[in-house]
């Protein structure tokens, strides 16, 4: 009985996978309905399936973590609905959404059963658990059924993912690829498009119900208690938390939000400040984002970093400035000039307080400090408040103009990652202090606005056929410059000589070098454990070659994504690229898998070599090439183990030997290529 039970509920292991509690979660945010009206969860779970399909996830464990998901959902929403259904009649329109009506039908014609139909009908599930609250359903009845509607809907789901995962497999394997990243883009952009469809005109909705149930809680007997005791205290809050003019509830979250994120923005200097490991992420950053250049994705990134030049944004300030005035939009114009004066003097003054250089890999010559990224913040403080303005004006939805603010501000400072013209520190801090810059902008004109309420008038006539002339002339202007962005070009850094050694020790008894290697961010060390003397990097290949490795391709962005696909797939390539490791700040110049003879390819199994190439030479003249090598998968070092015992038969099958040099030191194979005499073994300290 007990193995039996083992086997149907969620093994412990699973309970550590955040991929089991991330689609558990979705299934339960799609069941209540203040997230449902807009979130489509279930294409997570069915996305789920296709995981479960190529041996990712347990089928059993996750249709119990979404079954719970999605009832815990349609619990809460049936709270929701029983403790403000006395309030919904007189404040909410709910009854004119499709969904609702669709599922007031449903429940008036099937009942209980209601709730298993309605969660195969997308936002209409939500709804259900709403309707029966609201229709005084009996709360034990409810849970029966809503308990009975959770497993159907997380078999069905996540069998239809599996069915799709072995529909993707029967197709040839390039084709196979093909699928899943057209399924994956196209998955993306629908769920993408259809929330924020939803989400807007759901907004207000979701609005109502939240101050509905303040209301709710204020009105509790127990909140009634407090404010007896506490008078002046409850004034306060009730005045903090009126939901009626700007200073109110809207002031005092964006009085939170500007104290947290100067916290953040504090935190993060002061990281810098003390070299944290977020300055050691930062060279590391730069060498791989400098590695990932491709011709094609330079041209792209320059584009993004073109929005962020002083040319562009005054062209689209004049247009905002020309059309808002037009508009008598007074309040507006305010509210943009000074987030943006608020950018231009903190931005200022903190590269002339920090005077960081810039990484001397950067595309383009700048000459101003690096800290913090003057192009993050006006992406926040200057392009954010444009989209805000385009909602106030009311030319876009609010979610559509917060979805467009984020994405140009994100593409912006990727931009400046991707060029090397800013550390990552740089970015994070230009985000924050755009972010402060955008809320004293917004505080501004909804201050101003509670003063002098706007009256703006239509533009018509000669003003708006000389606007829209301006507006053509301005656009056109900044286009050109997206399209021809000329700055001069950092000259590629000049190769240093090499350094000749009078014994390989020296590299770390007298130059200090490191004897490990790291991940990305730090949190991960390998060891050395083996290194080659070599005339030339074509030498090194060939030789390795010749011993059964494949040399991987290098790491671009293509690349590493065709990596993920093949490991989805399990259709990895030999020559797959893997996740780079970082040596003195740099990522691996060459990685190679062991592909002849044919390893254990188990998960995890497959030995794995990553090269760097020192300055290091010998005295005949030879290059010393330092690495790691291991068995893992290429892409999840956490799962991978150590292959010290590869990179010995290694060495004693290319004649180099391997004793002990020093009592206390690890040996380090030292394989000599294009030499007959074997090598002595390098030694770290």
């Amino acid at each position: 009985m007990f193995d039996s039970m083992t086997q149907i509920l969620p093994s412990l292991a699973a309970l550590g996978g955040l991929a089991y509690w991330g689609i558990g979660l979705a299934a339960g945010l799609e069941a209540f309905v203040l997230t449902g009206i807009f979130l489509p969860g279930t294409l997570f779970v069915d996305a789920g399936g296709v995981m479960v399909q190529r041996g990712l996830l347990d089928f059993l464990d996750l249709v119990w973590f979404v079954a719970i998901g999605s009832v815990l959902g349609g619990e809460a929403t049936f709270w929701v609905g029983r403790h403000l259904r006395q309030r919904l009649s007189a404040r909410w329109k709910v009854e004119d959404m499709a969904p609702y009506a669709r599922a007031r039908q449903l429940f008036a014609r099937h009942g209980g059963a209601a709730l298993v139909i309605g969660r195969f009908l997308g936002p209409v599930a939500a709804f259900v658990p709403l309707v029966a609250a609201l229709s005084g359903m009996e709360t034990r009845r409810f849970r029966l059924w809503n308990i009975a509607s959770g497993l159907p809907y997380a078999i069905g789901h996540v069998g239809f993912g599996y069915v799709l995962g072995l529909g993707v497999t029967q197709l040839p394997p390039v084709l196979m690829r093909e699928a899943l990243v057209g399924l994956a883009l196209g998955a993306a952009a629908l769920g993408l498009w259809w929330s924020l469809r939803r989400l807007d005109r759901a907004l207000p909705v979701v609005l109502e119900m939240l101050g509905g149930l303040m209301d709710r809680i204020a009105g509790m007997p127990r909140a009634d208690a407090f404010g007896a005791r506490h008078p002046r205290l409850a004034r306060l809050i009730a005045s903090r938390m009126d939901r009626s003019h700007f200073l109110g509830l809207p002031a005092t979250l964006l009085g939170i939000g500007f104290v947290y994120l100067l916290g953040l923005g504090a935190g993060i200097a002061f990281d810098f400040a003390h070299s944290a490991p977020i300055v050691q992420i930062d060279a590391r950053l730069a060498q791989l984002m400098h590695a990932l250049w491709t011709p094609g994705l330079v041209a792209g990134f320059t584009v993004f970093t073109a929005l962020g030049d002083v040319r562009v944004v005054a062209a689209l300030l004049v247009l905002a400035l020309m059309w808002l005035a037009l508009a008598r939009r007074w309040a507006l114009i305010a509210g943009l000039l000074s987030a943006l004066g608020a950018d231009l003097v903190s931005v200022g003054l903190l590269k002339l307080a920090f005077e960081r250089p810039r990484s001397a890999l950067g595309y383009f010559v700048e000459t101003s400090g690096s800290f913090p990224s003057g192009h993050a913040t006006v992406s926040v403080a200057f392009y954010a408040m444009l989209f805000y303005i385009l909602w106030r004006v009311r030319r876009l939805g609010p979610v559509t103009a917060a979805f467009w603010a984020v994405a140009v501000a994100f593409l912006i400072g990727l931009s400046r990652l991707f060029l090397v013209e800013h550390y990552l520190s740089d970015v994070l801090a230009g985000w924050v202090l755009g972010a402060l810059c955008l809320m004293s902008g917004i505080a501004v004109t909804e201050w101003r606005q509670l003063r002098h309420p706007p009256a703006p008038r239509p533009v018509r006539g000669m003003a708006a056929a000389a606007a829209a002339l301006a507006s053509v002339l301005l656009i056109g202007g900044a286009g050109l410059r997206l399209a021809d962005y000329s700055k001069a070009l950092n000259p590629r850094p000049p190769e240093t000589a090499p350094i000749a050694l009078s014994a390989p020790e020296e590299i770390f008894t007298r130059y200090r070098e490191p004897d490990a290697a790291v991940t990305l961010s730090g949190e991960h060390r390998f060891a050395l454990n083996i290194a080659f003397a070599a005339p030339s990097r074509a030498a090194l290949e060939s030789a390795l070659h010749a011993r059964g490795w494949t040399v991987a391709r290098p790491v671009t962005v293509p690349g590493l994504a065709r990596s993920a696909l093949d490991a989805l797939s399990e259709d990895s390539a030999p020559d797959a690229a893997p996740v780079p490791l970082f040596w003195n700040e740099r990522a691996n110049d060459l990685a190679l898998s062991l592909t002849q003879p044919a390893p254990d390819q188990t998960a995890g199994k497959t030995p794995r070599m990553r090269l760097w190439q020192s300055r290091f030479v010998l005295a005949d003249g030879r290059r010393l090439w330092l690495g790691v090598l291991r068995r893992d998968d290429g892409l999840d070092l956490d799962e991978g183990s150590d292959g010290t015992d590869v990179a010995e038969a290694l060495a004693q099958a290319m004649g180099a030997g391997t004793r002990q040099i020093a009592p206390g030191t690890a040996p380090l194979p030292l394989i000599g290529v294009d030499t007959p005499a074997p090598e002595a073994v390098l030694t770290k300290p």
